[in-house]
């Protein structure tokens, strides 16, 4: 009785637990910096965290509250981006369960352009030279020649920073006088913008859903929880062979639940861990990597035993294999080595009546998870790796939808290639303690990349082979499959390059983002995988750990975003088009982009997409432009035989003072 009574007392005691284990991680601080410590008026930084617990051990996965407390000097966004607005001293705060840490940010007045005279420039055919605004003080000059020259100057901002948009003037005059900064003659407004009212673009609905998709996966995911889950699977291995499940045989039933769901009307509701629809379906072909299944719900009349059998050969020596060589391996959730594709109507009902585009088919994140509504699990998970595809119904009995089995089967081709790398994706973070969430235009560019690798081992390119498009249209199956929708992507971004962004988190609802996305890794890859690797180089970015920028420029070898970004943008209209002494770093080593991006389109010889505006007269002047980071405003010139000097001002929305965000660069071009 005397030791029941010692027990209870211990374990009423303060500070005493009756459970074994370790306390939970708890904020207990939060340090705040700020990269860079001072800007200029209208310059951007960008605010970071580390959270720490009552160990001192780094916490993940925690939103950060920011705050400024002198708005009047900097405010700052709900990512972090500070931007100045008047001079002064400014106290950033981050608060993460109501503890806070604070840094001081210094806003500076930018300087007026051209009071101390221009920066001269006097390159040679071929050159490029890239000006920030901060060195040359927004003013440059360049030389009169004794024959006719020709130039591109493209108004950038290089900022790293995703998402910030500036907004700049243009003025330049010709003379080897530089005017006052009082406004020109005739001047005249261009403002890019977003497109409205274009024909709907490949893809596009495919986008939208996925777009969809991926929010429901950051929002009812407890990714950080489902990591330490899987981690702690590995010390217990027993556990994950309970969980696994034996290869089926041809005609085996299985039971899945599919994360979509619909009315009675056949309204999407949503899908995810919350909101899905069982079904049953019957094993038509196994192969070395796949298991296929057919709804047993399926219209009639689709795929035949062949069929499966040769879209099963093409996963199997083709998709597969390309997408592990350059993305690394899924992993194996249900322990057969194979990834599950399955044929359901619930994916024709992702689109609407009456369209001729659709929604091909896609991989849910949480299917990795196991399977339950606790923390870092989900409710709808099948626990294995699963790709839901679009069924064919040639009677059109799904919306009014006809899909023949050849629609269905060319119209995936690519899809599938695309949603393995997402499944590549989420079995990495989920295997790695260092990954976080890959950001969303990096994660859908290497996917689109993903289509692009699949069309060229298939056609048989070399990694570097500069290929042109009668060449990608030999198989013109085979192009529309896997290079047709990038260079359609692609060409859509060049038409607005100053209002997009490759690096925009708009990826996740603009194709035209994606497209501008899959260009720069295709670029990056060209040119700045370490020692030529590819596969190093994107097998790189999937592992991390940062989610974007950072993680692009330290796998190609530390390369600064400003330098990366320029060449990408003189690339844009500089590649193969016979340059004479250009450097091989301003161009595409793999595609005569120009040629490829011009005919993604249905109309019969289609002028180059990129159309820069011309600077002409004495005077010029281009106000109200805006550049989100990681693109440029395009414009050209050309000098006569006996030209006089011709000056450029790069300037803030003040037309007076030198242009001061973030990344502002004037890059120089000379063609001719």
């Amino acid at each position: 009785m005397r030791k029941y009574a010692l027990l209870m007392a211990l374990l009423l005691a303060p500070g005493c637990k009756s459970t074994d284990g370790p306390e939970p991680p708890v904020t207990t601080e939060v340090l705040v910096t700020s990269t860079p410590n001072q800007i200029a008026v209208n310059e951007t930084a960008q605010a970071s965290a580390i959270v720490k617990d009552q160990n001192g051990d780094p916490l993940t996965g925690k939103t950060v509250v920011w705050t400024s407390l002198n708005q009047s000097v900097a405010t700052v966004s709900a990512s972090g981006v500070i931007r100045g607005i008047a001079p002064g001293n400014a106290t950033i705060q981050g608060t993460v369960d109501n503890v806070t840490g604070s840094a001081t940010i210094t806003v500076v007045q930018p300087v007026q352009s051209c009071l101390e005279g221009p920066t001269n420039v006097d390159i040679a055919t071929g050159d490029v030279a890239v000006i920030s605004s901060t060195a040359s003080k927004g003013c440059i000059k360049v030389a009169s020649t004794s024959a006719p020259s020709s130039y591109v100057l493209i108004a950038a901002n290089l900022n790293p920073i995703p998402d910030v948009v500036a907004t700049f003037g243009l003025k330049s005059d010709e003379g080897e006088t530089v005017p006052t900064t009082t406004l020109l003659a005739n001047p005249f407004k261009i403002v890019s913008q977003l497109s409205t009212g274009e024909p709907e673009l490949p893809g596009a609905l495919q986008s939208r859903f996925e777009a969809k998709l991926r929010l429901t996966e950051r929002r009812e995911i407890n990714f950080p929880a489902g990591k330490r889950a899987y981690q702690s699977e590995l010390t217990s291995p027993p556990v994950r062979r309970s969980l696994s499940v034996s290869i089926p045989n041809i005609g085996d039933k299985g039971n899945f639940k599919v994360p979509a769901q619909f009315d009675a009307n056949g309204t999407y509701l949503g899908g995810g861990c919350s909101k899905f629809t069982s079904v049953t379906a019957t094993v038509k072909y196994i192969s070395t990597r796949a298991i296929i299944y057919l709804d047993d719900a399926a219209p009639t009349g689709g795929f035949t035993d062949l069929d499966f059998s040769e879209i099963a050969a093409e996963f199997d020596n083709l998709i597969y294999p390309t997408d592990v060589a350059y993305f690394g391996e899924p992993l194996d959730r249900d322990a057969n080595s194979r990834i599950i594709i399955l044929y359901t109507p619930l994916v024709n009902k992702l689109t609407p009546a009456n369209q001729s585009s659709f929604v091909g088919g896609f991989f849910f994140v949480g299917d990795l998870f196991p399977v339950g509504t606790g923390s870092g699990q989900c409710q709808q998970s099948n626990f294995a790796e699963i790709f839901y595809a679009l069924a064919p119904d040639p009677s059109g009995t799904i919306n009014n939808n006809v899909r023949s089995t050849t629609s269905v089967r060319q119209g995936t081709r690519g899809t599938i290639a695309h949603e393995v790398q997402h499944m590549i994706n989420g079995s990495e973070y989920l295997r790695s303690p260092v990954k976080e969430l890959e950001s969303t235009w990096l994660d859908e560019g290497l996917s689109h990349f993903a289509e692009d690798l699949n069309g060229r081992v298939l056609r048989g390119f070399t990694e570097t082979g500069n290929y042109t498009d009668a060449q990608l249209r030999t198989s013109f199956n085979d192009y529309v499959a896997f290079f047709f929708q990038n260079f359609a992507r692609f060409r859509a971004y060049l038409v607005k390059p100053a209002a997009l962004s490759p690096t925009s988190s708009s990826a996740d609802t603009l194709i035209e983002v994606r497209g501008a996305a899959w260009a720069l890794l295709r670029y990056t890859a060209d040119h700045y995988a370490p020692g030529g690797d590819i596969k190093a180089f994107t097998r790189g970015l999937v592992v991390g750990p940062d989610t974007g920028v950072i993680n692009l420029t330290l796998r190609a070898g530390n390369i600064p975003f400003d330098t990366l970004d320029a060449g990408w943008l003189v690339a844009n209209i500089a590649d193969d088009a016979g340059i004479p002494n250009l450097p091989p770093k301003y161009t595409y080593k793999t595609y005569n982009m120009p040629d490829a991006t011009r005919r993604a389109t249905n109309t019969s010889n289609p002028p180059f997409p990129l159309q820069p505006t011309p600077i002409t007269g004495s005077g010029f002047v281009a106000s109200g432009v805006q550049l989100r980071s990681g693109s440029g405003a395009y414009y050209t010139f050309s000098r006569g035989a006996a030209a006089l000097a011709r000056s450029f001002r790069f300037l803030n929305s003040d037309l007076a003072t030198a242009a001061s965000f973030t990344g502002a660069s004037l890059i120089l071009l000379r063609t001719q």
